[in-house]
């Protein structure tokens, strides 16, 4: 996996909490962990395709990242 703030490479050791529900009925989960090189939190978004109420929190396959916005 690669961290959005700083581009390393590692090893995902995600956590994840199922939000609720969309208007499509499908589980939205929100993925969390801090990156091991520059300390920032590693945020995304994952829609269970099949109603899951649970999914594996190191299955980040078409897990959607949230990215910061660079300051200058």
């Amino acid at each position: 996996m690669e961290c959005p703030t700083c581009q390393s490479q590692f090893h995902s050791n995600m956590r994840n909490t199922l939000v609720g529900k969309n208007k499509r009925n499908a589980s939205i989960f929100v993925y969390f962990q801090i990156c091991p090189e520059c300390d920032e939190p590693i945020i995304g978004i994952k829609e269970a395709t099949r109603g899951e109420v649970y999914m594996n929190p190191n299955n980040t396959e078409d897990l959607s990242l949230l990215r910061k916005e660079q300051r200058r």
